[in-house]
């Protein structure tokens, strides 16, 4: 009886925590229901609609938006110029910020001070960056033309107009996306670096391992995890782009740097077509999860490091 007296009391004190942690939970859950599940559900819900303006007088239209979409040379200027502006700055950023970590990661005086110069690209907000840029790159008043005025490598009558060349536009956003992202990248693979154990990699140059082979053969398997997630948060927000475009270039010249997450902004906010903006939003997402799910295929082997 005493036994059963016992189970009987662990099993109330279980389900009090258990109601007790439900409990603490319902904040939580109840946000993500507000801010993430009913959006997605009225994104879904506006796709199947056609008319109406900023939600109102909207009819049922089944998959007439994705037929209007498939014959939409805009939409599909705005897809190209997503995937290889997500393709192109996340692999700098990878490359650039592993680089960033191992070279902080190694032991050397001042190396505090690297590692907070590192950080200073993605301390400053994202707008603020595309701003500062927009005006070192100004035709007219701009830091680079000012340079290249007093040094005579051009002259007032062949300014470059930076921002209206879509090649150089093109190109600056990529090295603007680069530059301030990097240093996230270098944070996470530092934190990952910092986890593997030095006696691993002293281990291999006893065996003969040169710097770079214990590097490709040790220390980057170990550090796969971090690399993972850290390519699948940069390669999302890559294709979600939105404020870094539109404080830089907002899309000009024409629509050469203008993206999905623009468009969709296009479409809803002014010309108040939420069913269309809808139909871009839904493809964004499909991409956004067939890229994830790509990379976790290919890249992540649990328990292989």
């Amino acid at each position: 009886m005493a036994v059963v007296r016992s189970r009987a009391k662990r099993s109330m004190l279980e389900r009090r925590e258990e109601r007790l942690a439900w409990a603490m939970l319902a904040p939580v859950l109840i946000a993500l229901l507000a801010m993430g599940v009913y959006p997605a559900l009225s994104t879904i819900w506006y796709s199947f609609h056609k008319g109406g303006s900023f939600g109102l007088g909207m009819s049922l239209a089944g998959l007439d938006g994705y037929v209007r979409m498939a014959h939409d040379a805009q939409f599909w200027s705005a897809l190209r110029f997503s995937l290889l502006f997500s393709l192109i700055t996340v692999t700098g950023q990878m490359i650039f910020g592993t680089a960033l970590a191992l070279f902080a990661n190694m032991k050397f005086r001042g190396r505090w001070l690297v590692r907070t110069a590192i950080l200073l690209p993605w301390a400053i907000p994202t707008a603020t960056n595309s701003v500062i840029w927009a005006y070192i790159f100004n035709d007219q008043y701009g830091l680079v033309n000012s340079l290249l005025l007093r040094f005579h490598i051009i002259d007032h009558a062949h300014l470059i107009n930076w921002l209206g060349s879509a090649p150089l536009a093109v190109t600056l956003i990529y090295v603007l996306a680069i530059w301030k992202a990097n240093s996230l990248v270098a944070l996470l693979v530092l934190a990952g670096l910092q986890a593997v154990p030095e006696e691993t990699i002293e281990a291999a140059r006893v065996d003969g391992s040169s710097s770079w082979q214990a590097l490709w053969r040790v220390t980057l398997p170990l550090v796969r995890p971090t690399l993972v997630v850290t390519l699948v948060l940069r390669t999302i927000e890559s294709l979600q782009a939105f404020d870094l475009i539109s404080a830089f270039t907002n899309g000009a010249p024409g629509t050469a740097t203008q993206n999905l997450g623009l468009y969709i902004n296009l479409q809803i906010q002014q010309f108040g077509d939420f069913p269309y903006g809808s139909n871009i939003a839904i493809v964004l997402m499909l991409i956004t999860f067939a890229f994830i799910v790509v990379y976790l295929r290919t890249l992540y082997r649990p328990g292989v490091s």
